[in-house]
């Protein structure tokens, strides 16, 4: 009676009848070898990567940080940049631009050349320039003749004569050069231009000639005229 119900009751209601649940069993031969598997497996499986942080960048220095570097320090060997001394010489100076000190008088400025002159005409009469640069004059023929000069360079110019006499005057006009060294010239006088005179309230002028003659320019060191 009890087996029918039961069986009844299977029938009528399958899902209420609880299926007993299986559980797996390993072999006992692969449970042998489990041990080794996992030696293997843990042996196998790589090491996770390392994460190395790069290396600190060392900042370039500034224009600022190299100023303010400190000075070496005084023990330390300097190099210092000397000129060779500068020698004397012995000859006179000549040249403008000789800045030789003399050996009669080292570190003593001395003065540039001068430009006084004795000028001696080829009659023989002379007379003293002070400075043959810049205008300048000179008397002969006892005081009566007086020549003017300008000059347009160290080397040359224009020269008017006057001689006043007797009651009457002669004006004459010349141009100059002059040559050679500056210690002893040589100076050429040409003109042809009219000579004309006053006297007795007339003027009277001859015709044009060339005419030249020439002179010796001495340089003086003192201007005495």
């Amino acid at each position: 009676m009890g087996h029918r119900l039961d069986v009844r009751f299977r029938r009528e209601f399958p899902l209420l009848i609880p299926i007993p649940k299986r559980t797996a069993v390993m072999p006992i031969p692969m449970r042998t070898c489990l041990p080794l598997a996992l030696l293997l497996l843990a042996a196998c499986s790589k090491p996770a990567p390392q994460t190395t942080a790069p290396p600190a960048m060392t900042p370039a220095p500034t224009a600022a940080a190299t100023a303010s570097a400190p000075a070496p320090a005084t023990g330390s060997a300097t190099i210092v940049d000397t000129e060779p001394e500068e020698k004397c010489a012995d000859e006179p100076r000549t040249d403008p631009d000789d800045k030789r000190p003399r050996c009669g008088g080292m570190g003593t400025p001395l003065a540039s050349a001068s430009h006084a002159y004795r000028i001696t005409l080829d009659n023989g009469e002379s007379f003293t320039a002070c400075d043959i640069t810049q205008p300048f004059n000179g008397k002969i023929g006892r005081g009566m003749i007086t020549m003017d000069f300008t000059p347009s360079s160290a080397q040359g110019g224009s020269v008017k004569w006057h001689f006043a006499g007797a009651g009457g005057t002669v004006d004459m006009a010349y141009d100059y050069r002059l040559s050679g060294p500056e210690e002893r010239m040589t100076g050429t006088f040409q003109a042809s231009t009219a000579v004309c005179g006053k006297a007795s309230g007339l003027t009277a002028c001859a015709a044009a000639r060339q005419q030249s003659f020439t002179s010796t320019w001495t340089r003086v060191e003192a201007c005495s005229e």
